[in-house]
Formats: C-alpha cells, sequence, structure tokens
C-alpha cells in the first residue's frame, strides 16, 4: 500500500518511517532541501532513537523523501492514503497560529485529485479546523466526503527521544466523519499498533489533542506555583512534595522546573481560542490559560535572581538530553537578559548540532558561545544559572570546576540538580528553585 506523508520534521520522520518498517510504500515530503539531501544520504538531522537504522534500511526501498516543489503529482496519485505532520506556527492568545503550510498543502492536493483518498490529519490546530478544511474541499471540488474521499483527524502524541517505541505502541484516538471513513483509518493504524480509540468526530480528536498538553502544562505550573510560594515562606518545595506524595496515592504531585518546547508553549494557548465566549462570559480565563502565563512568568523571576552583570546559560534545551531549542524557555531567558543589557554567555552539549538547535542570528551574534564545557573560563561569570537537566550537567563536580581560587559566584539550579551536596565550596552562593537556599 502506498501513502504520502507532508512534513519529515522531528514527528514525520519518525511517523513515516515507522510507516516503512509496517510494510508501506512512503512517500515522505517536506520543504527543506538539507534535510531532503541528508536523509538521500542515509542521514538524520536530528536525534532520536531508532530512526538512523530505519532510514537504512528502508531509503529508497519502501521510504523516498523528495522536495515540496518537485514534481510530486504521480506520487499523490498513486497514493491511498495522505498525511500531513506539519508543524503550526507559535501564536500566543489572543493571535491564532497560521495555518498556511496546511491550507496550501490541501490547495495542492486538490488541484492533482483528491477522489477516492483517505486524508490522516496529525498536526495541532484549532478546534474546528477539520471542518472547516472538509467544507472547503467539498465546495472547491464538488466531491462529498464519505462518498468521493474520506476525512480524519487522528493526534500524534508522541514525544521526542521515544517517538519510534510510542507510535508503535500508544492508542491512536480516531476522529472521523463516518463509519467508514473510520473503517479505513483503523485498517491503516492496525499495521502500526496501538489500541484504536473510536471518537464521535474530528472535533472531539482536535480537542484531545489540545487537552493533552493543557493539562500537562496546568499540572506542573501548579507545582512550580508552589515553588514561588515556598521560596516566600522559607520552605524547602522539594521536601514538602516528596511527604505530601508520599504513601498517598491521590497525590501525584510533581516537581517544580521550566515548562517549555514546541507544545506545551503553545497548545494551551490554541486551546484558549475556543475558550474565549466562556471566558467573556464569566469574566475570566480558563485555568490552563493562567496556568501557562505562570509558566511564562518563571522566565522573569529568574532573571530577578541575577547577580552581577556576567551571566552563563547551561542548557538551551526544553528537556533534558533531547536537541531541540524551540520555544525553550533557555532561549526566552537569553533574549531577556540581552533586553536588559547583560553580557551572556550560553552552553549547551547539543548547540549548532543542526537545524533545531542553532541560535536565530539576532542571539548568536550578541552572546559568547561554547561548545565545550571545559572551554569556558569561570572567572569571568558572575552568575550560572542551570536551566536543563542534560546528563552532563548532573554528572558535573560543580565544587571542582567552580570552587577554590575562582571568584564569588551564584549558581541558580533550576532542577535543584545538585540538591543533595551538602557543603559548597566557600565562593558558590548557591540557590535550588523552591529551596530557599
Amino acid at each position: 500500500m502506498k501513502i504520502v506523508i507532508f512534513g519529515l520534521g522531528r514527528i514525520g520522520l519518525p511517523i513515516a518511517l515507522t510507516c516503512a518498517d509496517s510494510g508501506y510504500e512512503v512517500t515522505g515530503i517536506d520543504v527543506n532541501k538539507t534535510l531532503i539531501t541528508n536523509l538521500e544520504k542515509g542521514k538524520i538531522s536530528f536525534n532520536e532513537p531508532g530512526i538512523e537504522k530505519l532510514l537504512k534500511k528502508y531509503i529508497n526501498k519502501r521510504f523516498f523523501p523528495i522536495l515540496q516543489g518537485e514534481n510530486i503529482s504521480s506520487k499523490i496519485k498513486e497514493a491511498e492514503y495522505i498525511m500531513i505532520a506539519v508543524g503550526t506556527g507559535f501564536a500566543k492568545y489572543p493571535d491564532k497560529p497560521k495555518l498556511t503550510t496546511l491550507y496550501s498543502i490541501i490547495d495542492q492536493l486538490m488541484t492533482v485529485g483528491i477522489q477516492g483518498k483517505t486524508f490522516i490529519l496529525r498536526v495541532t490546530i484549532p478546534i474546528g479546523t477539520s471542518d472547516n478544511v472538509k467544507k472547503m474541499i467539498e465546495k472547491k471540488t464538488g466531491l462529498k466526503e464519505g462518498k468521493d474521499f474520506w476525512f480524519a483527524f487522528v493526534p500524534e502524541r508522541i514525544m521526542e527521544g521515544k517517538a519510534v517505541k510510542e507510535e508503535r505502541s500508544l492508542p491512536k484516538i480516531v476522529g472521523a466523519f463516518n463509519n467508514k471513513g473510520f473503517q479505513k483509518v483503523s485498517k491503516f493504524f492496525e499495521k502500526i499498533g496501538g489500541e484504536i480509540i473510536k471518537v464521535s468526530n474530528p472535533k472531539t480528536a482536535e480537542f484531545i489533542k489540545l487537552v493533552d498538553n493543557s493539562w500537562r502544562n496546568t499540572r506542573f505550573a501548579f507545582s512550580n506555583e508552589l515553588a514561588f510560594l515556598a521560596e516566600e515562606k522559607n520552605i524547602d518545595v522539594i521536601e514538602a512534595i516528596n511527604a505530601a506524595n508520599k504513601g498517598y496515592d491521590r497525590n501525584e504531585i510533581p516537581f517544580p522546573g521550566p515548562v517549555s518546547g514546541y507544545c506545551l508553549g503553545k497548545d494551551p494557548y490554541i486551546l484558549e481560542l475556543s475558550f474565549e465566549k466562556i471566558a467573556k462570559g464569566r469574566g475570566f480565563n480558563s485555568l490552563w490559560y493562567y496556568g501557562r502565563l505562570a509558566n511564562d512568568w518563571f522566565n522573569k523571576k529568574i532573571i530577578k535572581s541575577v547577580k552581577g552583570k556576567n551571566v552563563l546559560i547551561a542548557g538551551l534545551s526544553f528537556k533534558e538530553n533531547i536537541d531541540d531549542f524551540r520555544y525553550s524557555h533557555g532561549v526566552e531567558i537569553v533574549r531577556r537578559l540581552l533586553d536588559k543589557e547583560y553580557s551572556v554567555s550560553v552552553y549547551d552539549p547539543y548547540l549548532n548540532q543542526n537545524y533545531y538547535t542553532q541560535l536565530a542570528d539576532d542571539i548568536s551574534d550578541k552572546v559568547n558561545l561554547y561548545e565545550n564545557i571545559k572551554s569556558i573560563s569561570f572567572k569571568d561569570i558572575d552568575t550560572i544559572i542551570f536551566l536543563t537537566r542534560h546528563k552532563e550537567f548532573c554528572e558535573l563536580d560543580i565544587n571542582k570546576i567552580l570552587g577554590g581560587k575562582n571568584k564569588q559566584i551564584r549558581v541558580i539550579d533550576i532542577w535543584n540538580i545538585f540538591s543533595n551536596i551538602d557543603n559548597f565550596e566557600k565562593n558558590i552562593e548557591y540557590m535550588g528553585f523552591g529551596r530557599n537556599r
């Protein structure tokens, strides 16, 4: 069976290769020329366990990467299934995310011909977008969904670092407009793996996608608010959370820490677009909206703890051991520090390894970039902020690298990486988030 997948990024590529590994002949389409060139050579542009092996196994056998804009009409005509897994741009409420890429793909598909095909959307979109796309197709082509073509929304829920494993094992929530469409989509995913869960319609599936990340955002925001309060009241929030959770199954309070990234940073704002009527009627916004604001405020708070004018940011990834800086709290804090005219140095073990870990020119030209922590001269640093719990940081002997004859230095430890150290060198002023140390 032949399928076409639009979007070969951190989500689309693992999905495409998992489909190839499940027996499908996959044509993957992307606008990134460098990405396509690398794929043709068997090279992956980011770190993701398992996909390099799959790429080398199936490239030009069951997986065929093609640059968007080239002659892809024949591939589309041959395909039975069309999957769209492109990214949605960031927009902070009340702004709406731009869906230009999605609609341009739909326009192209209508030009080539969509009769007899099954479309599967796996993108993050405002609630009701699938209905709008369906109506647009029917109006422009005269074809009828459920008779001439089929359309479904199936939220992708995979996590970077576990994408292939989770694509095979996680449940697939299928929102189709009719039973025939559901059967076609179910048949497709049966070969991939994971329980098939039927919901009433695409709108419900879109809702679930936004609920997932909005719930996690809100949950983490609760812990961050506790940490803010604990610092104010001279309480160790880690001690309090551990005691509150122990032997009490009704509590699953997570530890505090920054909440950012491509999904958690934007999805609560997209969900809030659908909450506008309720918010206006009652005079205040949703719980997840205020949770997102609290997590955004975190960045401002951290800067208030900076001592001196020379700051080293350790960790730019939104999550530990992941090579992805998109919409990360680290990059946001760097921007804010630069705006306040601090001298900023940055280090991350993944810096400049790929497209996802390159800093924008307006940042990279203004900061000191380090690709090796051993090359940093700490004698010039007033404050170090550890913003990501990378394995490399967890293994640091912080007393050894900062102590001794070095100058007085403040260490702001957002993830409490070094909280198990009882005694720091005299020149180290240690601050663990939410612990008032």
